[in-house]
């Protein structure tokens, strides 16, 4: 562990850390069973609050699932957090209902997320499309405009009724931005759906691009994507790409799917890819699978395939890196 000036002199040295990292840890969840021992003494206690401000924190603000349970124990953390300037909140995850947003809002306002590593944003309606919330969506939003430190970031809400500008310039907020994983839910509520790959493309440092509930002609421009996953979307007719460092693209293979027709990779039928590249074989999928670590049952797999970028590179539709490879999954519906 690498110890700043300010904490040598503040006396926080490597071993005082460690015991305060063995004893306390690093979420704050858990970390509000304890922090009535920092009353402990004064001396306790400006340790206790230095040790909070030298280690990336963790925050969980879940009310979807535990209700006014969760915010009797997450509202006065965020105020101890406030009060004492705790700005070291590496990780935070929000799992909201829409109606809950303005109370969101209101109990992070005004608070520090300039050292905000990872985000993860899940707004819910049980009626997608029925109601607008995109006024709430927005407040929410406007927390995070100074987080430009957030390099993770995982969107879900399928409260959308409204165009996706609102979360283009969202994104603008984070230009260091390596990971977006971003979901709006049904495919046929959203407005706009490919309005993510627009957005996605100013994010200049991306490197690793999750997609969901995509759906028809997919177009992408990056010269920084090295990670391309549509594995959850079933929907796509084609695949369009301009991204000269891809490393792997992960997609899936709706042959079996009655109604629709082929999807086209770079200009070539998946079906033809998967009869020339997919293996079959269970131990080979079951393997696979866990080793990419792929939360999916292998029994659900038909097959997959792994595409050198060789076989589609004569398109004018997909150029990618020279070792690209397309990881083709087909699912067996019929299970």
């Amino acid at each position: 562990m690498n110890i700043t000036p300010q904490q040598l002199v503040l006396g926080m040295d490597e071993l005082l850390l460690a015991i305060y990292g063995f004893v306390i840890g690093t979420n704050m969840n858990t970390i509000a069973e304890k922090i009535q021992m920092r009353l402990v003494s004064s001396r306790f206690n400006t340790c206790f609050i230095t040790y909070l401000n030298s280690v990336p924190l963790e925050l969980n603000y879940n009310t979807r699932h535990e209700g006014n349970e969760a915010i009797a124990q997450i509202l006065p953390l965020i105020q101890f957090m406030k009060k004492y300037e705790i700005t070291a909140l590496f990780e935070l995850r929000i799992n909201v209902l829409c109606i809950d947003l303005h109370e969101l809002r209101d109990n992070f306002a005004g608070f520090e997320f300039s050292n905000l590593g990872v985000l993860e944003l899940v707004i819910t309606t049980q009626n997608p499309g029925r109601i607008s919330y995109s006024n709430r969506v927005l407040s929410v939003l406007s927390l995070f405009s100074e987080a430009s430190s957030v390099t993770n970031l995982n969107l879900f809400d399928n409260t959308i009724s409204r165009p996706f500008a609102m979360y283009e310039d969202f994104l603008s907020c984070f230009p260091g931005l390596k990971l977006l994983d971003v979901n709006f839910g049904n495919p046929v509520k959203a407005a706009d759906p490919d309005g993510a790959t627009r957005a996605s493309e100013k994010c200049l440092q991306l490197e690793h691009l999750v997609c969901h509930n995509i759906f028809g002609d997919f177009l992408l421009h990056s010269e920084s994507l090295k990670v391309l996953d549509l594995s959850s979307c079933m929907c796509l007719t084609s695949i369009r790409l301009d991204c000269a460092s891809l490393e792997e693209a992960w997609c899936q293979n709706h042959i079996i799917i009655p109604d629709i027709g082929d999807l086209i990779i770079g200009g070539v039928s998946s079906i033809a890819l998967a009869q020339e590249f997919g293996n079959s074989d269970k131990a080979f999928i079951h393997e696979y699978l866990e080793k990419v670590n792929y939360h999916i049952e292998s029994s659900k797999i038909e097959s997959i395939s792994i595409i050198p970028s060789d076989a589609i590179r004569n398109s004018d539709d997909f150029h990618v890196g020279k070792d690209c490879r397309i990881i083709l999954f087909t699912y067996n519906y019929l299970l």
